[in-house]
């Protein structure tokens, strides 16, 4: 078929060639009627020669190109610039162009270029819509009284007949033909319901903007399909049917226009409908608009592989930066991930070039390719050697199968041991953390007790997460919970005696030949801290040319203190909102650590508007975050048919597809808790712990039951009562005659240990069944995730990891307004939530790549919103 239309092509050309080209050895046939096409002119018809004498010489322009491609002699030399466009193809071509990057780096080139950008009729909407944005006070009077003239007010049948009013005498400097528009609007799913709508409730609009016209008002029209709009995708079916009969200017504007009502009535807490508000109906429509306008200036972000057949993300600007970087020894370049489309409130077009540091602040994004990045980063230098350092063993264990080979992958703490915790390990001095009720049993006489243990643990805690030599006054704790539970202030005398009992205790920590006492064994942060105070420093750099440093946010400065001063090449990439580890002593790097180089992070590639707008909700409405979050194009739901579908899987217990589902929770109580419930309703199930089954500490949870089932009225022999237990602090508490169980928990309220705490709840609500589903768990249990039902684990262990599916548990925050009209307590209530536990929730809903379920408590903060 091929070899026809080439032979069709040949013809054609042929043909035209000899009509052309007559051929020479042939006589021309003369046309009998020859055509005189200067008949009837005359020489007055020109005018007088001396007319034209005075006219400059227009010099021709170099090709058809302006010269930009270069000249065909010599296409290596262009013999143009971008300053010999004319006015209006530098005009459309600076249209495309965000408004953000006119206004801070356009308007800033060159004379000609400001100029066009401060032009009242160059995109005034968008402009205007990222001046509002950014909190420019004149551009926020001037809307305001917009909305005041155009009677937009709070009254929600009024507000929304006006606003539509308002939007119909949209002014473009483009040209649009407004019968056009509606052949194309008319193809949306929604024109039906927006052509009542304006013939119902919008009369005013027909008759006054539209007089004559079949149908209604093009720009009414588009608006009320807007604000119609249920998701995403409707607003991108109104782009795409629009790019038929509008320019993506005039597209581009009236988005933005609309947009920017929306946002100042979200602002200005204008109601816009008395439809039911299921997830902030108000904020949703603005973030749908503002989703879609960040598409179409930054998309599209993935092609298909015709090697693979798998989807390739196309590398972003800012990846192409840090790609590029040429990284040094003496180089410290942070990645921060953050929604760039808006950095700050700040206007930053008013920022002028100053010598002086500009301090802006900046909102993360889950997904943006942090990890993806390093890797492609190692991928291009087979001849470095990198060390990359992951917070915990599961994201050390997923980097491993990841990364190339010139990459290994450690936790600090595999690194720490190696060199210092092996030896303590192999003296069996080594346990896991510090234990209240064993450091009580090594104090000095009279400053014993659970509650002044509990202060001595605190301070050895922050002692080992810190970059001090020693232990000081600082990093005693200034209160302490007294033997009845009351608060008290801890005064300089008794804080000097609290150092001075944990410096005796950590050098006999760190002696290997004092062995007697638990009070005494080394932790896992302890010999860390032992790592980090070397001197000289551990030798990292000797082995490696590079080290990144993942999750930099929650980094001790211990950590940092050891990783800086390595002589090598250091990445650090992080995300302050995914900061979840405080408790620890972490702090975040990327703010205190001084950089050679920064780059940004600023697009999702890991899931798509839906989840992306729950995960922006979140930040708004606990910590006041106002920067949008920004997914990609890709497919993905919260509350659609494939939600139903998984929630239907987890109640039954069986799995829809194998290492695609996981349920997250917020404490190991609940991971149990799922654990049991999916065994309970499924008993072949199979189910795989992030982090491992160890992680769950069956085996505690086993000792903690035994312990339970001790007869307090029976004298049992000491030996019988130890009898199954291992755990040596459980195994003290099975000594005592009086209630063991009894004098655990008072233990546990005493010196507040959460991690106990769980395990003993676990022991209370499932009693007799312990042993049953401790043996259940066990043979359920499944090392690999890709062979798993389904994926448990708490969001701490969770963190770095990514699912197709992610159920949310409902042990995280919780909002006490049952209704989103029950404002009144929600100040005191946001005010005493930490950072963190928004963190926490924010890191466990942006796991989801396609599907996220969340439960009524997310959906009420959601509400929130507006």
């Amino acid at each position: 078929m091929d070899n026809v239309e080439d032979e069709e092509d040949s013809d054609d050309d042929s043909l035209l060639a000899g009509l052309i080209s007559p051929d020479p050895g042939a006589e021309v046939e003369e046309d009998e009627t020859q055509v005189d096409y200067l008949e009837g002119m005359t020489s007055e018809m020109f005018g007088d020669d001396e007319a034209f004498e005075d006219l400059e010489d227009v010099e021709a322009l170099p090709d058809a190109h302006f010269g930009l491609l270069g000249s065909s002699g010599s296409p290596v030399q262009p013999q143009g610039c971008v300053d010999d466009l004319p006015e209006e193809v530098l005009w459309q071509v600076l249209c495309l162009v965000p408004a953000q990057d006119l206004y801070r780096n356009v308007s800033l080139a060159c004379h000609r270029w400001k100029n066009i950008v401060h032009d009242p009729e160059f995109v005034p909407y968008k402009k205007k819509y990222y001046r509002y944005m950014m909190g420019e006070k004149d551009t926020v009077v001037e809307i305001g009284n917009t909305l005041r003239t155009s009677g937009i007010s709070s009254q929600p049948e009024h507000s929304i007949r006006k606003l539509v009013v308002l939007l119909a005498k949209h002014q473009t400097r483009a040209r649009v033909r407004p019968e056009e528009i509606l052949i194309h609007v008319r193809k949306h799913r929604l024109f039906p319901q927006t052509e009542a709508s304006i013939r119902l409730r919008f009369r005013d609009v027909e008759d006054c903007f539209n007089p004559g016209s079949e149908g209604p008002n093009p720009f009414a029209a588009m608006a009320v399909i807007l604000i119609l709009s249920e998701s995403v995708a409707d607003v991108q079916a109104l782009v795409s049917l629009l790019g038929g009969c509008m320019s993506e200017v005039a597209i581009t504007e009236f988005l933005s226009h609309v947009a920017m009502l929306l946002f100042a009535m979200m602002k200005t807490n204008i109601q816009i409908s008395n439809r039911v508000q299921t997830v902030g109906y108000k904020a949703l429509l603005h973030y749908n608009i503002y989703y879609v306008l960040h598409l179409m200036e930054n998309g599209p972000f993935s092609v298909q592989s015709c090697q693979s057949r798998q989807p390739q993300m196309h590398l972003t600007h800012e990846e192409q930066q840090i790609l590029s970087h040429n990284i040094q020894q003496d180089h410290v370049v942070k990645i921060v991930a953050f929604a760039g489309a808006i950095a700050s409130l700040r206007p930053f077009y008013l920022i002028k070039n100053t010598n002086q540091k500009q301090s802006f602040s900046f909102c993360c994004l889950a997904g943006t390719g942090k990890t993806s990045t390093l890797l492609r980063f190692a991928e291009q230098r087979p001849d470095l050697s990198f060390l990359y350092v992951a917070f915990n063993k599961s994201m050390a264990k997923e980097a491993e199968r990841r990364f190339p080979r010139n990459v290994l992958c450690k936790t600090v703490h595999s690194l720490a041991f190696n060199d210092i915790g092996k030896k303590y390990c192999a003296r069996k001095k080594l346990t896991s953390n510090l234990n209240p009720f064993a450091l009580s049993s090594v104090l000095p006489e009279g400053r014993g007790g659970l509650s002044k243990s509990k202060v001595i643990a605190m301070t050895l805690s922050t002692f080992m997460a810190s970059k001090d030599e020693s232990i000081s006054l600082g990093h005693v704790p200034s209160y302490r919970m007294d033997k009845n539970g009351v608060r008290k202030l801890i005064d300089v005398n008794e804080k000097q005696l609290f150092a001075s009992d944990a410096q005796r205790i950590w050098k006999n920590m760190k002696n290997l030949n004092v062995r007697g006492k638990e009070g005494y064994y080394m932790t896992h942060d302890g010999y860390l801290k032992l790592w980090q105070l070397q001197s000289p420093k551990p030798r990292l750099s000797d082995k490696y040319d590079v080290i990144l440093i993942d999750e930099a946010q929650d980094c001790t400065p211990a950590v940092i203190d050891v990783l800086l001063s390595q002589h090598c090449g250091k990445i650090l990439v992080g995300d302050p909102h995914q900061q979840i580890y405080t408790f620890r002593g972490a702090v975040n790097a990327l703010n205190t650590v001084e950089h050679t180089h920064i780059y940004y992070l600023t697009q999702s590639f890991r899931f798509g508007a839906e989840i992306a707008y729950v995960g922006a909700t979140i930040l708004h409405v606990g910590k006041n975050v106002r920067k949008i979050l920004v997914g990609g194009k890709q497919n993905g739901g919260v509350c659609d048919e494939n939600a139903d579908r998984i929630k239907q899987s987890v109640q039954t217990a069986v799995g829809v597809s194998q290492g695609k589902t996981a349920i997250l929770s917020r404490s190991n109580l609940t991971v149990f808790s799922e654990a049991a419930s999916l065994t309970t309703a499924n008993p072949s199930c199979r189910i795989h712990f992030v982090g491992g089954l160890k992680g769950i500490n069956l085996n505690k949870i086993m000792d903690i039951w035994r312990l339970k089932q001790l007869k307090t009225e029976k004298k049992t022999p000491e030996g019988q009562r130890n009898n199954g237990i291992s755990d040596r602090m459980i195994r003290l508490f099975a000594r005592k005659n009086d209630d063991p169980f009894s004098a655990l928990k008072r233990y546990i309220k005493k010196t507040d240990d959460k991690e106990l705490d769980a395990k003993v709840c676990i022991v209370e609500k499932y009693g007799c069944r312990i042993p049953e589903l401790v043996k259940c768990l066990e043979r359920c249990s499944v090392c690999d995730y890709r062979t798993a039902d389904f994926i448990l684990g708490t969001v701490h262990k969770a963190k770095g990891l990514e699912f197709d599916n992610v159920v949310i548990t409902d042990d995280f925050i919780k909002d006490p307004a049952s209704h989103p009209s029950l404002h009144t307590c929600r100040e005191p209530f946001m005010s005493r939530i930490p950072p963190d536990e928004w963190n926490l929730l924010y890191v466990a809903v942006t796991r989801a790549r396609t599907t996220l379920i969340i439960t009524n408590s997310v959906r009420r903060i959601l509400n929130l919103a507006g």
